[in-house]
């Protein structure tokens, strides 16, 4: 989901377990707050111009969408009761739960979504996913200030959302799930709230946000939440460990639930108090690089496959990231319509060699300085590194805040940068499409090409498992060659969870989803 990408999916515990009273962890603890779990305060509030990962887990859990994933990643009901698929796959139509209500008891309504959903692609001021639209009639061109919203795709018929798409649009379905894609006020579409917390949220998720530090905000849960009022009735997101590590927080009881690194997950599974505490779930991510592709040196496809080719990056990624798994392609293991086959560079530093000689740098010669813009990561002082011994170009490597980093490749994408991307939805597309597609507000690079387009294109129009794989195979062949990204490992997520606390598992594509938490009886 996100851009920064990292946008990811709610996971909804559809089985809400009576509440009990928390155990007393933490000696500073408020005697009326049920939980204490790590988070992170948003960049922004407002759900539709969430990029990042970090925002969308929060305020996951202050805004619903109609559909919702369950543990198993499985697209399950939430604001909407039921929906079909008409006209070919060309149109979706939503029925939403009857009486349900925003946290001020407003009803939410057909007008309510269309209105929350035009806002991703307002084209004063548009979500960095406003391609989760893309495939809906007339969406692009509302983007692009060639259109007007009410010639857009989307309308209300009372308690029932249609949308209509210029193509069939097979993954549309788990896209609503994603938190870009919550629902709020129709009345209040004209928002745009900004990191400071607004003084009078209406929400249509399990908790409303009632005050807000500079280390935690606290949560209260929505008593006209459509799931019934969540267990745990307060709950402090804690948003600055100040200074101490998670792990020392988590025995200091400063939190019942945060996460943890794989570094330290490796020797806590031995430790006898912490071991039982460990959580281990998958995490549908891909760690990547990226070349603005629309500006010398790297609008030369062989510039960039001599990088792709230059760096051994499963060497790369065993040695600065321990229990990271190398990446075969830019989709992870574990989502739907994944081809088993290894779409990344082989490492071969003569080709990657000749390659940049064919470009015109023969042994480096004359190839521009490059920059290689990053949030922070282990291994990016060892590419620059192996770049420069293998093709003996010059990489200077330049480390940027992260929410100035996301910034940056909204505005001005840099020559040469780092990223994540978390799956928004668990299916090919949030990969290939989103990422890459011509024209998508998630290709940073500006890579286009018609071949590629028309691979993801045909896949999006088939519900054919078989064929989804192979268009979508196809697609990735093309990246491996062009080499616009070069995925390199995967994510994992590691927690550590306060024995007792019930529903702190996770799916792939899912936050925590404190909806669904509560303690066990005798906690």
């Amino acid at each position: 989901m996100i851009a920064a990408l990292l946008i990811v999916s709610a996971v909804l515990a559809f089985v809400l377990v009576p509440r009990d009273v928390a155990p007393a962890v933490g000696a500073d603890r408020p005697d009326e707050v049920d939980a204490v779990i790590a988070g992170s305060a948003p960049l922004s509030w407002d759900p539709q111009l969430a990029g990042d990962a970090a925002s969308a887990a929060t305020l996951a859990q202050v805004y619903e969408g109609l559909t919702a994933f369950d543990a198993q990643s499985q697209v399950q009901p939430a604001l909407a009761r039921a929906w079909s698929i008409e006209d070919d796959g060309r149109r979706l139509v939503f029925q939403l739960r009857p009486g349900i209500t925003f946290s001020d008891g407003t009803p939410v309504t057909g007008a309510d979504v269309v209105a929350s959903w035009l806002r991703l692609i307002d084209p004063q001021r548009p979500s960095p996913l406003a391609s989760l639209l893309s495939d809906v009639v007339g969406a692009n061109e509302y983007l692009a200030g060639e259109g007007s919203a009410g010639e857009v795709g989307l309308r209300a018929e009372g308690d029932r959302v249609i949308v209509d798409f210029r193509r069939p649009a097979a993954y549309f379905l788990a896209a609503t799930a994603s938190p870009s894609l919550a629902v709020m006020p129709a009345a209040r579409a004209g928002d745009r709230p900004a990191a400071d917390l607004p003084a009078d949220m209406v929400v249509s998720g399990a908790y409303i946000p009632v005050e807000q530090t500079a280390t935690a905000i606290r949560l209260e849960a929505n008593e006209r939440y459509w799931a019934g009022a969540p267990a745990l009735g307060v709950i402090e997101l804690l948003t600055d460990l100040e200074g101490q590590s998670p792990v020392a927080s988590f025995e200091a009881g400063r939190v019942d639930h945060t996460g943890v690194g794989s570094l330290d997950a490796s020797w806590i599974r031995y430790d006898p108090e912490l071991g039982p505490q460990l959580r281990h779930s998958d995490a549908f991510s891909v760690d990547y690089f990226g070349f603005d592709t629309t500006e010398p040196p790297f609008d030369d496809r062989l510039v960039r496959r001599a990088f792709a080719l230059a760096v051994d990056w499963d060497r790369l990624v065993r040695l600065t990231e321990p229990g990271t798994e190398p990446a075969t392609s830019l989709v992870p293991a574990g989502v739907p319509g994944r081809s088993e086959a290894d779409f990344t560079p082989r490492h071969d530093p003569s080709a990657a060699r000749a390659a940049l000689a064919e470009a015109g740098f023969p042994e480096g010669r004359d190839f521009p300085a490059v920059t290689l813009t990053t949030s922070g990561s282990s291994s990016d002082e060892a590419v620059a590194a192996e770049l420069e011994a293998v093709l003996g170009v010059e990489i200077e490597v330049e480390l940027r805040p992260f929410g100035q980093y996301l910034s940056v490749l909204d505005r001005d994408p840099p020559q040469f940068w780092a990223l994540s991307w978390i799956a928004d939805y668990p299916h090919p597309h949030d990969f290939l499409g989103l990422l890459l597609g011509s024209g998508s507000s998630s290709n940073q690079g500006g890579w286009s090409d018609p071949e590629f387009d028309a691979f993801v294109a045909d896949a999006a129009s088939t519900d054919d498992a078989a064929e989804q794989e192979r268009l979508y195979a196809e697609a990735q062949r093309i990246v491996q060659e062009e080499a616009p990204l070069i995925p390199v490992s995967y994510g994992e997520r590691w927690s550590l969870s306060r024995e007792g606390l019930l529903g702190a598992g996770g799916s792939g594509v899912g936050f925590l989803r404190l909806a669904g938490l509560a303690w066990a009886d005798g906690s």
